[in-house]
């Protein structure tokens, strides 16, 4: 069998389950005893183990194999879990990262894992503890093998009671199958969907434990139930589930036993025989029965099967087809220009009848690619407890709003600059616990991570609970490093030298660290958030903490723009970042230290010439006696941008300018137009003078 066709179904599927193995482990620190919590380490460790198995990666397979074992004591209570023991589990998944990244990667880098092994056998003897003085902990819980393996009676509620009685007074049976799958089968939620199939075919599935989701997602070791009724025997049903690959058992139980044993399905009757039983009439019946019939009761298990389906898509398939969604918006407008352009009414029925079609396209494509932000968020978790542990601090991470969408390739990216920004609140912005008692606070420092959407961006906040940011430590180290004059720094408001930490190679570090100290980290979040369309910014109190405000467009692919005229040319402007559009005369620009300004409401606006800007040759004439101006944002500053000619809102579709362009200051890339017309995109931030 050829395995390269599954390496990427391999690698992707591996790194969610380390991922849920990073996060269940952040549980059980908070929760040693928690059942539920080793259940889900230990199913996330067996599947990463019989993946790799599969594809023949032996060293991860081995890895995970011993921690298997452990993971096993700590279920059955022979074992708790403690600070020691978590911390080699810590290890275990950090270097399953890096050996599933070697994969990734095709790289010959050998990993030692004996050091690991030989500390998750010794923990498995109990010598580990015998070697850190640490006695061994009592059980959590006592439950013999036999208690585990006991199958939970399956009970109903009163509608599937009644449609079980209905069912049995036209002499359909009613049974119970216990299935039990092989140890090491692979896709458990496969051969599970199986069983459920194959019954289906036998007659109606009713019920089963785990419920049908859990079984999708492997919460299961390898034994199920499934409730069923049916008019064959029970020797066809247990050949039938036999039948199927990898299982390894099936027991087929009466739901009531002829000698009267009362199961939990017979006590339920019993209980409710008061109630009153509808006639169902078989479904050969000439006249229509006054309830549902059997068959006619949907399957829980087909309902709940068919809700869950879902389907992996390549990120670069759903490009594909987002620029093919984008020259579908080009040519639509392209096809509106030429029914203005010849007034040809017929077209006009059909162009709108488009526009509706590839409009609603266009919004399906978009929510395909959305994915939460919590895929990005998850990680941190993580990185924060590390970090805080290395720095001696006590950190709390609080995440909100996780559930909030961004475009898959804008999530591709805002992973590094929340890095930066979360380290710097850890490392600059939290006090050690001692300095924060001392100032009456809480010694356990508190980071909110917290995402929401407003209008058509969304909103990205790291905030801290620390020490805030000192804008007079900022200026003089500005001053040092030569980033500022000193008579720049004196006119300089307290907001405004906060946003220096922002400035390339600026630091307030005195050593460097593993953590800090380069001057590259705040330089490279705003010139990563500001490349993706984006923008950042910073509020402060002084002993209150700080906020890292990020500002990010939901999609870079298509957007509203203001078309705009310079001479025969013609620029696009993103909707997003302009707050409105004036008219001025000549008269009311001034100069203010060599800078043209105009004054809007009480505060002063510069404002840039993009003729100038773009060295565009002044080969128009036009009316010099009013001047249209386009204001636009950047944080909190704003700027006018003097254009000839405002043409009017429009949907565009960005293409990229590509590699020989790639860079060019002002330009954000390109769109086609509905004439055909290549139009250049402005990048706002770069119009700063």
């Amino acid at each position: 069998m050829d395995i390269s066709q599954y390496m990427g179904m391999f690698l992707e599927e591996s790194r969610e389950h380390l991922q849920t193995l990073n996060n269940c482990l952040l549980d059980l620190e908070n929760d040693p005893g928690s059942l539920s919590v080793l259940d889900e380490i230990f199913r996330s460790a067996h599947t990463i183990k019989g993946m790799s198995a599969t594809m023949g990666f032996t060293t991860i397979a081995e890895l995970t194999h011993e921690m298997e074992n452990v993971l096993d004591l700590l279920r059955k209570g022979t074992l708790q879990a403690n600070d020691d023991i978590t911390d080699i589990l810590f290890k275990c998944v950090d270097t399953l990262e890096q050996l599933v990244e070697n994969v990734a990667s095709n790289a010959d880098n050998p990993i030692d894992i004996k050091p690991l092994i030989s500390k998750l056998v010794a923990i498995a003897k109990g010598e580990f503890f015998a070697a850190s003085k640490t006695q061994m902990a009592q059980p959590v819980m006592n439950r013999s093998d036999e208690e585990s393996n006991l199958i939970e009676a399956i009970k109903l509620d009163e509608t599937e009671i009644n449609v079980v009685k209905a069912a049995k007074k036209q002499g359909i049976e009613c049974y119970e199958v216990h299935v039990t799958l092989r140890t090491g089968c692979l896709l458990k939620s496969a051969r599970a969907y199986m069983v459920m199939n194959a019954l289906e075919e036998l007659g109606e599935v009713i019920k089963s434990i785990p419920a049908v989701e859990e079984l999708e997602k492997e919460n299961f070791d390898h034994t199920f139930q499934v409730l069923i009724l049916t008019g064959v025997d029970s020797e066809k049903i247990e050949n039938t589930v036999l039948s199927i690959s990898e299982v390894e058992n099936a027991t087929v139980v009466s739901s009531v036993t002829p000698d009267n044993k009362q199961r939990s399905l017979q006590n339920s009757i019993s209980q409710s025989e008061s109630l009153e039983i509808n006639k169902i009439d078989k479904k050969t019946a000439g006249d229509k029965p006054d309830k549902p019939t059997i068959n006619e009761h949907a399957s829980v298990a087909d309902k709940k099967l068919k809700s869950g389906q879902s389907v992996r898509v390549d990120i670069d398939k759903l490009d594909s087809l987002l620029n093919l969604v984008g020259e579908l918006v080009i040519n639509k407008t392209r096809l509106e220009q030429i029914g203005l352009t010849h007034r040809l009414a017929e077209l006009v029925e059909t162009i709108e009848q488009m526009d509706r079609v590839t409009t609603d396209l266009q919004a399906v494509v978009m929510k395909v690619r959305m994915v939460p932000v919590g895929q990005v968020f998850n990680r941190f978790p993580r990185m924060v407890r590390d970090l805080s542990r290395e720095l001696n601090k006590e950190v709390n991470l609080i995440i909100q709003g996780e559930e909030t969408e961004l475009d898959r390739t804008v999530i591709d990216e805002i992973g590094d600059p929340l890095v930066h920004l979360l380290r710097n609140s850890i490392d600059h912005g939290v006090e050690q616990p001692a300095e924060r008692q001392a100032k009456g606070k809480n010694p356990v420092g508190e980071i909110r991570l917290i995402a929401r959407h407003e209008g058509n961006n969304v909103i990205i906040m790291v905030e801290d609970d620390g020490k805030g940011i000192n804008a007079d430590i900022i200026k003089q180290k500005a001053l040092e490093k030569g980033l500022i004059t000193q008579a720049e720094a004196d006119k300089m408001e307290p907001a405004e030298a906060v946003r220096l930490v922002f400035l390339p190679g600026f630091s307030t570090a005195d050593v460097v660290t593993d953590v800090s100290g380069r001057g590259v980290g705040m330089d490279a979040v705003k010139t990563k958030i500001e490349s993706l369309g984006g923008m950042v910014d910073v509020e402060t109190r002084i002993n209150e903490g700080s906020k890292f405000k990020i500002r990010l467009p939901l999609t870079l692919a298509i957007i509203q723009a203001l078309l705009v005229k310079v001479c025969e040319e013609i620029y696009a402007i993103p909707l997003g970042a302009i707050d409105s559009t004036i008219n001025i005369t000549p008269e009311d620009i001034k100069t203010i230290q060599n800078q043209e300004v105009i004054l809007l409401r009480g505060q002063i606006i510069p404002i840039v010439r993009l003729a100038n800007v773009l060295n565009v040759p002044n080969t128009c004439t036009h009316n010099q006696d009013e001047l249209f101006v386009v204001i636009v944002h950047m944080g909190e500053h704003r700027a006018g941008i003097i254009v000839d000619t405002l043409i009017g809102q429009q949907e565009i579709v960005i293409k990229s300018m590509g590699k020989l362009l790639a860079g060019i200051k002002v330009i954000a890339g390109a769109t086609i137009l509905g004439n055909g017309q290549v139009a250049l995109i402005l990048d706002v931030g770069a119009l700063k003078q």
